[in-house]
């Protein structure tokens, strides 16, 4: 496997190994939560029984570990791709590791001790007033939550900051140096089209982080006891911006892998452009209008809010689709290249993000969204573009990485995993569309017996997609230990 090349070379090995702790820990969380899913879907088919309590426990601990794992593995993934021409501090990185984990833990602990069990999406002031868990597991997801917020902002902020001041600027960063006549060694001009997308991804990870902690505090002050009331409505409305652009986040921090690889893995560069300044800077701004979407039900909101969000979740799609989308195929397009296993997830992502982006779009017109709300349909566009877009892409740089830093070649067999990873993906959220076209409810536990030949033509998709990803774990973890050296050498074979 040939070397993609490196501008500046590697700054810091132990910012590498940070990244790469970030990418496993995040992918092991991905396996783990993945087991929970087929367990809730083992149930809703009728193969197993499970109680309510603890489907509801279950569910809770599998959307908000599988949201907060994969993004983990994102952030790793994007260090280390940004880490190739900008310099990263590896205390930064594992600090805010640490503090992301201890959150992690506290859902853990909350979920499976505590009984907490109203998912994430639960509304003020619902979660102090529990019936199965106490005040405390309340409380302690709660914390988690704050804790992961807290993780990912430091995180989004060191990123953005140092690309700024390698950059001389903010403006630079964003590539807005492109519209000056400089030359290409100059120092303002983004070394690539990475650094343009890590700038605005970390910059949207920080507004996001501060929604999230405007959303969580005032809730543990209520709990505590110090503030008397809070605003239902509003609290809604933080927790939904910032769940919204959380997980929309995970999709566009993984886009940067599909500039990074295609470059890498066709030999026809993706370097910082205009064209890719204008449609990222246009991504800064639309990513943060959608989210009343979720509202359309809440006639309490004002009248422009579901109207805007409905215009502009139209419009959020088309600068990345047109670039990244275009750009990807236009250079895969007869380039040579081999279709090795990191390659082969890149064009599954590619088709996971237009399938689960186009159902997001038609979920988001309002008088479809009065039939599936509430279904299905909703989980189906969600796990479509996470599990066969941004999570496709992250894999697929995690083992382009480990691959290299170990200087091990790849196994020409683990592309059937590559592949079985698609279908086994692809047969599991085509029964979650058919059943949210069929009516069938999302967020329950016991199904009818109409409804479970969905989920039980379901399951041995999921059993397909687990052999899948076993294999490529496998292929993870036995080229780990000579990557982290590699790592720490700061070598890229």
């Amino acid at each position: 496997m040939s070397a993609a090349p490196v501008p500046e070379g590697v700054r810091d090995g132990g910012a590498l190994r940070a990244a790469l702790a970030y990418l496993v820990t995040g992918f092991a969380t991905f396996l783990l939560m993945g087991l929970l899913g087929l367990h809730m879907r083992l149930d809703q088919g009728g193969l197993m029984t499970v109680s309510p309590t603890w489907f509801y426990r279950i569910m809770t601990l599998h959307g908000s570990g599988m949201v907060a794992g994969t993004m983990l593995a994102t952030m790793g993934g994007l260090a280390a791709a940004v880490e190739r021409t900008v310099r990263l501090s590896a205390r930064a990185l594992w600090t805010a590791f640490l503090v992301y984990m201890l959150g992690m833990g506290f859902i853990v602990l909350a979920t499976t001790l505590g009984g907490f069990a109203a998912g994430w999406t639960v509304l003020y002031p619902l979660p102090a007033l529990g019936r199965v868990w106490t005040l405390w597991a309340a409380v302690a997801a709660f914390v988690g939550y704050l804790f992961v917020t807290l993780g990912f902002t430091f995180y989004c902020f060191h990123i953005a900051w140092q690309i700024a001041v390698e950059r001389h600027g903010l403006g630079n960063a964003l590539g807005w140096s492109l519209w000056r006549k400089t030359e290409p060694s100059d120092p303002r001009r983004p070394r690539s089209a990475v650094e343009i997308i890590a700038t605005v991804v970390t910059l949207q990870g920080v507004f996001t982080g501060l929604v999230g902690a405007a959303y969580v505090v005032p809730v543990l002050l209520k709990d505590a006891g110090l503030v008397a009331a809070l605003d239902p409505l509003l609290e809604k409305n933080l927790a939904y911006l910032f769940g919204h652009q959380l997980a929309n986040l995970n999709i566009y921090f993984a886009a940067a892998f599909v500039y990074a690889l295609v470059a890498e893995h066709t030999g026809r560069p993706w370097p910082a452009s205009r064209h890719v300044a204008v449609a990222w800077n246009l991504v800064l701004l639309l990513v943060l209008l959608p989210w009343p979407h979720h509202l359309y039900q809440d006639f309490a909101q004002p009248a422009f809010m579901p109207i805007a969000a409905e215009a502009v979740s139209f419009l959020v799609g088309i600068p990345s689709f047109l670039v990244t989308i275009f750009g990807a195929l236009g250079r895969i397009h007869r380039s040579g290249m081999r279709w090795s296993v990191p390659m082969i997830l890149v064009a599954l992502g590619l088709w996971g993000w237009v399938t689960g982006g186009l159902g997001a779009v038609l979920d988001s017109v309002i008088q479809v969204n009065q039939v599936t709300h509430n279904t299905l349909w909703v989980p189906a566009h969600f796990h479509t573009y996470y599990l066969l877009g941004a999570a496709a892409f992250t894999w697929a740089y995690l083992y382009d990485l480990v691959t290299r830093l170990a200087g091990v070649p790849e196994d020409r067999a683990s592309r059937v995993a590559a592949w079985l990873y698609g279908v086994g993906g692809a047969g599991f959220v085509l029964m979650f569309f058919l059943s949210g076209a069929a009516g069938v409810p999302r967020r329950y536990a016991a199904h009818l017996p109409q409804w479970q030949p969905f989920a039980r033509i379901a399951v041995p998709f999921v059993v397909l997609l687990s052999l899948a990803l076993a294999w490529l774990a496998v292929d993870v973890v036995t080229r780990l230990r000579p990557a982290w050296v590699g790592a720490g050498t700061g070598t890229r074979n």
